[in-house]
């Protein structure tokens, strides 16, 4: 009888899960491996179920790697913006986190101001960020006029990664620093207390005991955020178009331009698997990193 019960059980466990089981296989690894076998292809959008793709071997990834500089530029960009866009929204979030957690007039209204952005859909921000951004009727310009300062070129190729990074932390900013928020008001305030009473400073019980209990938020935000920042695609899209001479072209933006303008379906899927390799050996390597730093409370410490 028990037995039976195990096995029902069991049965409804998989029936319940069958529908995102059946997504998975259908929607994510059946187009991985697609992808992996046109990889070694050459075939177009145009010729896809129309004949058998060509097979060419290794040839997309060797020219991939060894001839193709602007996927090499790519990276860089990818990676200059990886970086950059996400130590400066996580540090700038937990900064208003802090302000915010503590107990000031219309904190509320503020949180609510801040993430405000994050529901704006991606094309309505690059729209706005465009005219803020635009030479003739930039917003930005006008009030540095104010003080005296010359117009500038927002979008140069200067100065474009930098615009394109400073709309990314604006939209993202809302999100990371309710999650930074909620990990700040699950600090036990009887360390915090203790270390007050022993004379510790704020900024000594900031460094020696926040910082600590919220070490695993900060590792997930940081681990999640360059997984994203890694394949990002529609800022530099809708904002520069990858230019100016593709000074913000990143990875995904090299693979969607072959796929369907470019060199064809093969050589794209060949670039996803380098930038798929890519950002699992970096994620892993930077997870171990930085989670070496971060504090977990074991259970003899419960």
């Amino acid at each position: 009888m028990k037995m039976k019960k195990t096995k029902r059980d069991r049965l409804s466990f998989y029936l319940f899960i069958s529908p995102w089981i059946i997504g998975f296989l259908l929607f994510s690894i059946l187009p991985m491996m697609t992808s992996l076998y046109y990889s070694f292809t050459e075939v177009t959008v145009l010729g896809l179920g129309r004949r058998t793709p060509e097979l060419v071997g290794f040839a997309n990834y060797q020219s991939v790697i060894f001839d193709d500089p602007i996927f090499m530029q790519s990276i860089t960009n990818t990676f200059v913006y990886s970086f950059v866009r996400v130590f400066s929204g996580v540090f700038l979030a937990l900064l208003l986190a802090v302000l915010l957690n503590g107990k000031i007039p219309g904190r509320n209204i503020y949180r609510t101001l801040i993430y405000l952005p994050a529901i704006i859909p991606i094309v309505g921000s690059a729209m706005l960020w465009k005219q803020l951004f635009s030479t003739d009727f930039s917003l930005f310009n006008y009030m540095m006029s104010w003080i005296g300062i010359a117009p500038r070129e927002w979008l140069n190729y200067d100065n474009a990664m930098s615009s394109v990074i400073l709309m990314s932390i604006w939209s993202g900013l809302g999100p990371t620093m309710i999650i930074c928020l909620a990990s700040l008001q699950n600090v036990p305030k009887d360390l915090v207390e203790a270390a007050e009473i022993d004379g510790a400073g704020k900024v000594n019980r900031f460094r020696h005991i926040t910082i600590p209990m919220i070490s695993p938020t900060l590792v997930y935000l940081l681990v999640t955020g360059f997984i994203g920042a890694l394949q990002a695609y529609a800022e530099m899209d809708l904002l520069t178009g990858g230019g100016p001479g593709n000074r913000t072209t990143t990875m995904a933006m090299n693979v969607v331009f072959h796929a369907f303008d470019g060199r064809g379906m093969g050589y794209a899927s060949a670039q996803a698997w380098i930038i798929f390799i890519i950002i699992l050996v970096f994620s892993i390597f930077f997870f171990k990193i930085v989670n070496k730093r971060a504090y977990y409370e074991s259970a003899d410490e419960q």
